[in-house]
C-alpha cells in the first residue's frame, strides 16, 4: 500500500535527489580529471543522503582506485556486492581490482562468475586466462583465451597473449602461428613485430639445448637406475644356511587327486582377459 506523503515531504526528496545526482556527476568529472580524493570526497557527501545507490559505491570504489587506495576499495566492492551479487559488472571489476592486488585466485573466480553471468563478456575471459597463466594453469588460460577468441576472432590482444602461453608451454610453433595471425590483424603493430623475432630465437636455442636436455635426461634416469639397484643389494636381508626352506617337488601323475591333472595350488594363476598393445 502506497503511502501518501505531504507536499514538504516530496520537496525535499527531490532536492535530495537532485544533491545526490549532482554530487554523483562531481565525482565523476573529479575522477577524469585526477582529482581521485575530490572525488572520493564527493561520493562520501552522495552516500551520506542515498546509501543504497550502486553507482555512487562504484564510483567510489573507482576514485579509490585511482588514488592507490586499493584494499580500501576492495571493501567498497564488497559492500556493491551485497547490494548487487549478481552483478557482472561488478564481479568484473572486483576482478580487476584483485588482479591488480596480486590475489590471482580471488580475480579468476570473480571473472568466472561474470563469465557464467553474462557468456559474452570477453573482458572476462580475457582478464581469466591471464590471471590463470600467472598462476601457471597454462591449459585453463588457453581454454580461456580461446573463449575470448570466439567472442571477438580478430582479437589481435588476445592471439598475441594467446603467444604468450604457446611460449610458456614450449609450444613455440603454435606460438608463432597465433602471432602470425595477429600480424595479418594489426600489421603495424611493432610489439607484435619483435615478439615475433624474440620467439624465433628463443625457439632455435630450445632446439640448440635438445641434445644437451638429452644427456641430462639419460644420466638422470641411470642415476636413478644406479641407486635403485644399490638399495636393493642393501636392504635385501642375506638368507641364512639353517633358515633356508627346502622345497620338495612332487611328480602331478594321474589324477590322484581327484582333479584333472593339471597344475598345483602353489602356481600362480594366470591373467585372463588381457591383450599386449600391439
Amino acid at each position: 500500500m502506497q503511502i501518501l506523503q505531504s507536499e514538504k515531504e516530496v520537496k525535499e526528496r527531490k532536492q535530495r535527489v537532485m544533491s545526490v545526482r549532482d554530487l554523483m556527476h562531481e565525482g565523476e568529472k573529479m575522477t577524469e580529471a585526477g582529482k581521485f580524493e575530490d572525488a572520493i570526497k564527493c561520493y562520501d557527501e552522495a552516500l551520506k543522503k542515498e546509501k543504497t545507490l550502486l553507482p555512487l559505491v562504484t564510483g567510489k570504489a573507482q576514485a579509490q582506485i585511482g588514488a592507490g587506495k586499493l584494499h580500501d576499495a576492495v571493501q567498497t566492492y564488497e559492500r556493491a556486492m551485497e547490494m548487487s551479487p549478481n552483478n557482472a559488472t561488478v564481479l568484473f571489476n572486483r576482478g580487476v581490482l584483485y588482479q591488480k592486488l596480486g590475489q590471482f585466485q580471488r580475480a579468476v573466480k570473480d571473472y568466472t562468475r561474470a563469465a557464467e553471468i553474462m557468456p559474452r563478456n570477453f573482458k572476462a575471459h580475457y582478464n581469466c586466462s591471464l590471471a590463470l597463466k600467472k598462476l601457471e594453469h597454462y591449459d585453463a588460460a588457453l581454454s580461456e583465451i580461446n573463449s575470448a577468441l570466439e567472442i571477438d576472432p580478430r582479437s589481435a590482444d588476445a592471439l598475441y597473449n594467446k603467444a604468450n602461453i604457446f611460449v610458456k608451454q614450449r609450444e613455440y610453433l603454435q606460438a608463432l602461428d597465433s602471432l602470425e595471425e595477429a600480424q595479418k590483424i594489426a600489421p603495424r603493430d611493432r610489439g607484435i613485430k619483435a615478439k615475433l623475432a624474440t620467439i624465433r630465437e628463443e625457439h632455435k636455442a630450445w632446439l640448440a639445448m635438445e641434445p644437451e636436455r638429452r644427456k641430462k635426461r639419460e644420466e638422470k634416469y641411470s642415476e636413478k637406475s644406479q641407486l635403485h639397484g644399490y638399495y636393493n643389494r642393501v636392504k635385501k636381508p642375506a638368507v641364512k644356511p639353517e633358515m633356508a626352506t627346502t622345497i620338495k617337488v612332487f611328480k602331478l601323475t594321474g589324477n590322484n587327486d581327484g582333479g584333472s591333472g593339471g597344475t598345483s595350488s602353489d602356481s600362480p594363476a594366470k591373467t585372463t582377459g588381457l591383450s599386449k598393445t600391439k
